[in-house]
């Protein structure tokens, strides 16, 4: 039994010994063959960077020498593009990037998006996206046909939004994925603004994830055609949409009048109240000032510093906490306008 036991350990310890190896070899030949990926795809972008120069910014003619010629070649391109995408905004470059990709780049990406590799397929629907590649649109149907993961599919949502807004709308409508607020946000930055306004016209069909992330994108546009549709919001029933309309508001900076914003400086909610003392900012102080002066003496601290913040960046702003002084009788509100005249005197 002693002899059995050692002779099918040394067995085992053999066997486990060659799959060892053969690892090790697979390990270094894999890295051997990343090595010279990198090597070649370097050389090529240390070589054309220039040719690429010239195209994109200098307007020269189109050079054969920049069509890939295999996927290391198609690597280095992607960087190439995405550092002109991230680092300039010129629509010339963006086209030249959108014609070249359609091209040049579709057979690659088109065959990627049949890889087993969940990367390689995921890599394959960002670039697709980011180079506008609108001849690979039919090709994404179909992918998204087959069985794909919830993040894939987001990435579907990204290229639909760019290329086909309608088949956009439709897919968040029907789509049983729900996505965080943020998600959200990224998909709706990428829509036409006559797009993303057909979000408000529905506005209560949608889930709250959704509602919240339009408002919120509404806010970092900062287009003033969404002023009216967050203005429209502030009669909604929900607190929550209410205080994310009033923010959206003031990030755009543009108020027209001040008469929907008046009820607010009396609302149940302090978070109201203290967005309606900082979109006073956008307004001149002759129109606000006694509603300020009210939202100054309010019980919340917050409220009343906003106040005062907004008051004293006026020209006439510490005059005007100067004549409060002498006329209150609030012992916080008092103390309040002393600190903020004291440090807008401090930081000058």
């Amino acid at each position: 039994m002693i002899k059995l036991s050692i002779s099918l350990l040394l067995t085992v310890s053999g066997v486990l010994l060659v799959v060892l190896f053969l690892f090790t070899i697979y390990i270094l030949v894999q890295r051997k063959r990343e090595i010279r990926f990198a090597e070649v795809r370097d050389t090529f972008l240390q070589n054309s960077a220039q040719h690429w120069y010239n195209y994109l910014i200098n307007d020269e003619i189109f050079s054969v020498v920049l069509v890939p010629r295999g996927r290391t070649q198609v690597a280095a391109i992607e960087t190439i593009f995405s550092s002109y995408l991230k680092s300039i905004t010129n629509e010339k470059v963006e086209h030249k990037i959108k014609e070249f990709s359609n091209v040049y780049l579709k057979k690659f990406y088109e065959k990627d998006l049949s890889s087993k590799r969940w990367s390689i397929r995921m890599n394959a629907l960002y670039r697709i996206a980011d180079f506008r590649i609108e001849a690979l649109l039919d090709t994404c149907q179909q992918f998204e046909k087959t069985k794909i993961s919830e993040e894939e599919y987001f990435q579907l949502l990204k290229i639909y939004s760019v290329f086909q807004p309608e088949l956009f709308i439709e897919k968040i409508e029907e789509s049983s994925v729900s996505y965080s607020e943020s998600e959200y946000r990224r998909l709706f930055a990428l829509l036409e603004d006559d797009v993303f306004i057909r979000l408000f016209k529905d506005f209560n069909s949608w889930t709250k994830k959704i509602q919240f992330a339009a408002i919120d994108t509404a806010a970092v546009k900062r287009n003033m055609q969404y002023i009216d549709q967050l203005k429209k919001l502030l009669t909604h029933e929900m607190p929550e949409i209410k205080i994310r309309a009033l923010k959206g508001l003031y990030e755009i900076g543009v108020i027209d009048e001040i008469d929907p914003y008046v009820p607010f400086v009396t609302s149940d909610m302090w978070e109201i109240r203290l967005m309606v003392a900082k979109i006073f900012q956008h307004v001149p102080l002759n129109y606000t000032y006694a509603y300020l002066e009210q939202l100054l003496q309010d019980e919340n601290w917050w409220v009343r510093s906003q106040a005062a913040k907004t008051i004293v960046e006026k020209r006439e702003g510490i005059a005007k906490l100067q004549q409060f002084l002498e006329s209150s009788n609030d012992p916080y509100a008092i103390e309040m306008a002393q600190e903020t005249i004291v440090r807008k005197r401090g930081s000058k």
